[in-house]
Order: structure tokens, then C-alpha cells, then sequence
């Protein structure tokens, strides 16, 4: 899978700061939009949340959009081919979280299904739920997806580096 594969018919994208209220509105209406049957967009609903959430806590960029509530800021996009769905995410991350990411996605696309839920499993016991989250979602995508995650990090400057992730998810 190529990172940067838009041969797709576009279904949606968006990039701000990814509220809780704008992800249960766009989650709501990819629902409308998409024909699929009941399964698929289960897995495709879940994927959205998961990685739009981990944008939403964990970008290192973020803007208030309350008094006292940040949302980070990131983007997405949804693809739809004629055999599967692409969805891509990317957040400007904290350099020093850059190496975790590659440990932990590489770990995941190392593993096999049975094997993912032991990691799910072993990883939710270990850590509270914010040191574990990203993890947990990436894990979680993994299952849902049955496919590798397309990661990418870029360099920025000496303190944020840039990460994008794909999945590929099977009609």
C-alpha cells in the first residue's frame, strides 16, 4: 500500500482541530453516505474513531476550542477504491514520541491476529488509559483492518517531527 495513494474516489477530508463533536458528527454522517453492508462500516466506523481520537489527544499541536478544552490538530481523509477503503491521518508529534510510534506500528505489523489480541490484552493491564491509548488504538486498527499500518514520520525541527499513518481496509 502506498501512503500517498489518492486513485480513490474521495469521500471526505477535513484538517483543524478534531473535536469530539466534529468526529460524532463526521462519523454519523459516513454512515449515511456510505453504502456497505452493516460489518464493513462497523470496522470502518471504528478505524475512524480510533485514529481521529489518537489525532485529537495526542497531536502536538493543539487549539483551545473551549475554555480549558484543547483538541488537537490533524487531518484525514477517507478513499474509497473499488475493492477497498484507504484512511490516512497526520499530527505534528513530539519528536522524542517518534521512536515509540515506529516500535509500536512495527510491532503491530509483525504480529498476527491471534497474537495482536494477546499484545491488546497485555498492553491494557500494563498502563493507565492515556500512557496506553495510542497503543491501544493502533493495536485495536490493526485487528479491525487485518492489514498492515502505513506509517511515515518526518522530521520537522529539533523538537516535533510529523507523523501520517494509512490503513487499508478490505471490502
Amino acid at each position: 500500500m502506498n501512503i500517498n495513494n489518492t486513485n480513490g474516489n474521495k469521500i471526505i477530508s477535513f484538517h483543524g482541530p478534531l473535536t469530539i463533536s466534529l468526529l460524532s458528527f463526521i462519523s454519523n454522517y459516513l454512515k449515511l453516505i456510505i453504502s456497505t453492508d452493516q460489518v464493513l462500516m462497523s470496522r470502518l466506523y471504528k478505524i475512524f474513531v480510533e485514529l481521529t481520537q489518537n489525532v485529537s489527544y495526542y497531536s502536538a499541536e493543539v487549539k483551545e476550542v473551549e475554555k480549558g478544552i484543547n483538541s488537537g490538530i490533524g487531518w484525514f481523509i477517507l478513499y474509497e477504491h473499488q475493492d477497498y477503503f484507504i484512511f490516512t491521518t497526520g499530527n505534528l508529534i513530539k519528536k522524542k514520541d517518534a521512536t515509540k510510534l515506529i516500535k509500536n506500528c512495527t510491532e503491530i505489523n509483525s504480529l498476527k491476529e491471534e497474537d495482536l489480541r494477546i499484545l491488546k490484552r497485555k498492553t491494557r493491564t500494563q498502563a493507565k488509559i492515556r500512557d496506553i491509548g495510542a497503543h491501544i488504538g493502533l493495536i485495536q486498527t490493526g485487528l479491525l483492518s487485518s492489514n498492515t499500518l502505513d506509517f511515515k514520520i518526518s522530521e520537522i525541527d529539533s523538537k516535533h517531527s510529523y507523523f501520517t499513518l494509512s490503513v487499508k481496509l478490505d471490502k
